[in-house]
């Protein structure tokens, strides 16, 4: 067990730190960290490093350095500037597919012959559980690790130039969108409806936000003098990193995933009235009527029977999203309006990836070629 004043202590994420004093400047002593999966393993790591003689040089000490050492320095060094949710996400593709492959290498022996042949074996044989891949995951991990390389390389660790990675080609799940008929057919059923999930997805189609977004909304943030609703927060379930709880997840509220998804949106006047309606107190959150949250795979199990009963399943809750952006294009929204109401940072995300259109709309366009008389 760790003594007083060793300075080794257990994290949150059930790795074990060590600090020590590397050198002072202006009299101020400089720390360093290293970590270990047990405490004998962060001592060790630690004695190591203090016994390293004084005319070596930290880069070439770092010569001896694994890949896990780099990405647990990697993992402590971004935990303090992402959102939770997102270090979390980090931390699994470490984890789970990259530590398999990685954690024991040497950093100074993984080269560029090495990095080519990672893509196919992730998409091949995967993490720790030797799944195939698709090509997006495999993306997220490659990404990931080409971050952890570029921290590497600023610390003087002997890393690889990542910059040349193959990715693998992303073949894009179609969205299957409502169609003209389906769409009017559920409008109608929800405006005749009086439960909050039918209010849910009435607001989902006419507003584009996310599921998490919808399980966030409060009525406070809802202002019907001047018809307008403020996204300011989302919930999610997430991974739990704290050994000493059971529970393997848990559910967080924090803020929309990008600084543009913090954002206002106009609201239809019939929606606004519609709202008026149904008014509940501030802190209610929309989808209960009181003070408790849905989470988004309850709200969306909830979703899935409702278009079952009328039969209108087959549908994501996403292509509610992708629905309502597909509708505005078609009716003339411009695509900057239709990107910030949308959360988007670059409209090209809103054009290649929401925006689908239908064959009568193609029809249109079509027949507006004609020969000059």
């Amino acid at each position: 067990m760790p003594r007083k004043g060793e300075n080794i202590f257990k994290r949150k994420d059930g790795r074990w730190e060590a600090r020590y004093i590397h050198h002072y400047e202006n009299g101020k002593a400089k720390y360093r960290y290293v970590y270990g999966a047990t405490y004998a393993e962060a001592k060790a790591k630690k004695m190591a490093e203090q016994k390293m003689p004084e005319n070596i040089k930290i880069p070439a000490a770092k010569q001896i350095a694994t890949f896990g050492m780099l990405a647990n320095a990697w993992l402590a060094d971004i935990k303090i500037s992402v959102k939770e949710s997102t270090y979390t996400r980090y931390y699994r593709i470490v984890t789970k597919y990259l530590f398999p492959l990685l954690e024991e290498q040497m950093l100074c022996k993984i080269d560029q012959r090495y990095l080519n042949s990672l893509t196919e074996k992730l998409l091949e044989e995967g993490g720790v559980d030797h799944k195939p891949l698709a090509p997006k995951t495999v993306s997220d991990i490659l990404c990931v690790l080409k971050s952890i390389f570029k921290f590497g390389r600023e610390n003087e660790y002997p890393c690889p130039n990542a910059s040349t990675m193959r990715y693998p080609q992303k073949v894009p799940k179609p969205v299957k969108i409502l169609t003209d008929d389906n769409r009017i057919k559920l409008e109608k059923l929800l405006l005749n409806s009086e439960d909050t999930t039918s209010l849910g997805i009435l607001f989902s189609l006419f507003t584009g936000i996310r599921i998490g977004e919808l399980c966030g909304l409060r009525w406070g943030d809802i202002d019907l003098i001047n018809a307008t609703v403020s996204i300011r927060r989302t919930v999610e379930r997430i991974a739990d990193l704290n050994p000493l709880v059971e529970a393997k997840t848990k559910v967080i509220i924090s803020e929309p995933k990008t600084e543009t998804s913090v954002r206002l949106i106009p609201l239809p006047a019939f929606l606004a009235e519609y709202l008026k309606k149904r008014e509940k107190n501030s802190d209610c959150y929309l989808l209960t009527g009181n003070t408790r949250y849905t989470e988004p795979h309850q709200y969306y199990i909830r979703y899935q029977k409702y278009l079952e009963r009328h039969c209108l399943d087959g549908h994501t809750f996403h292509a509610l999203r992708h629905t309502f952006a597909t509708r505005c294009v078609e009716i003339g929204f411009d695509t900057k309006t239709l990107a910030e109401i949308l959360g988007h940072t670059s409209i090209t995300t809103t054009l290649s990836v929401y925006v689908h259109p239908t064959m009568q709309q193609k029809k249109l366009q079509m027949n507006r070629l004609a020969p000059m008389e």
